[in-house]
């Protein structure tokens, strides 16, 4: 055959979590097969960061900028109908790639999926109710593979043919080779050598809940003496962050792995990419869990305290979050965190993935 195309459908429109996935899958596609042709496409607010991954991306308007902007729900969805139909049959991909989302954000793939192209679906971990959906459940049918970001294939919820199911791990947009020293990401940030850095990021900047979130930590990071706090503004803040007195705010940084080392330890929501890319690079973290539709942060959170790799901040408080801080920046607990952390999250499963991607084709 020629040269493979793929599409990548991310639906992301307060988040990062569906594109950053999807990125490091193309990445990792993109060493195996370095002649083939990528395309994106996505709702979400954040697509330059596609682009600075070195990959082309056609947009359409999240649900969230269509209330904000005053498009109609009809002319909306007939746009977006219009032009996912389209851009997919303009491009012809040979794999279709899609996150999180089986038949789309309203469902515009539905006929899609019945084209000449093989699907892949990206399954990660969801709310029971979610999972086991009617049709989420039927949807899944339409795909020939069946990608888990997790180490199991449970850890996703029921599939309906389980021979189409292929845990990878946890997808990650770096490889460890790829991570810079403490050293080398203090330096590339310009921060201290010697401060202790506590690091906070609560999304990608489209949550109203950040802002809380964000006081609550500039203000029990105050009261610490030696300790600087130092925001990570997500890609989608479209204003500068609330006033945080004395902390550095790092604007437009993506991905957060490229500077993640520099930190002594983090305060962020529990996010599937946060966390594990938390844990990937052994930052002894607390994790404050969002209310979500479809992601369950609060079982995260959970789970990754009761393997004593992180600590979970719920509900948050500033009197919990004290004590979580005062905790996490314990010299015996950060290195006790750190090695736990980098056990439960040892591996980058995008090549298993793009592997996986590849293996369709043959």
């Amino acid at each position: 055959m020629g040269t493979p195309r793929f599409v990548f459908y991310a639906v992301n429109g307060l988040g990062l979590g569906h594109v950053t996935r999807l990125v490091s899958i193309a990445r990792a596609l993109r060493r195996l097969s370095p002649g083939c042709e990528v395309l994106f496409l996505t709702s979400s607010e954040a697509d330059h960061v596609i682009y600075r991954e070195g990959f082309a991306a056609v947009k359409l308007p999240s649900k969230t900028i269509r209330e904000h902007c005053g498009l109609r729900k009809g002319s909306y969805l007939k746009l977006a109908q219009t032009v996912t139909w389209n851009t997919i049959s303009a491009f012809d991909p040979d794999v279709l790639v899609v996150d999180t989302y089986p038949t789309g954000s309203f469902e515009e793939l539905l006929p899609v999926l019945r084209w000449r192209q093989k699907n892949v679906f990206i399954f990660r971990e969801q709310r029971a109710e979610a999972a086991g959906s009617q049709l989420l459940q039927a949807s899944l049918r339409l795909y020939d593979r069946i990608l888990i970001p997790h180490e199991s294939v449970s850890q996703a919820g029921p599939v309906p043919e389980p021979a189409k199911a292929l845990a990878v791990g946890p997808i990650l947009i770096r490889e460890r080779y790829e991570l810079p020293t403490r050293t080398q990401a203090r330096k590339a940030l310009g921060l201290s050598a010697e401060e202790t850095l506590l690091y906070a990021s609560f999304g990608g900047g489209g949550d109203p809940e950040a802002a809380r979130a964000l006081t609550l930590t500039a203000q029990v990071a105050r009261e610490l003496s030696g300790v600087r706090l130092v925001v990570g503004a997500g890609p989608l803040w479209r204003e500068q962050p609330p006033a945080l007195e004395g902390a550095v705010v790092l604007q437009g940084r993506y991905p957060a792995l490229d500077f993640l080392p520099a930190f002594d330890a983090a305060v962020t929501a529990a996010g599937y990419n946060a966390v594990h890319e938390l844990l990937y690079a052994g930052i002894p973290s607390i994790f404050v869990p969002f209310e979500r539709m479809v992601d369950d942060q609060e079982k995260r959170a959970r789970e990754v305290a009761a393997a004593g790799a992180g600590l979970a901040c719920t509900p948050l408080t500033r009197e919990g979050l004290t004590r979580a801080v005062r905790e996490v920046l314990n010299p015996d607990v950060r290195q006790r965190l750190s090695a736990a952390a980098q056990k439960k999250v040892e591996r980058n499963g995008a090549e298993a993935a793009a592997r996986a991607l590849m293996e369709l084709l043959a």
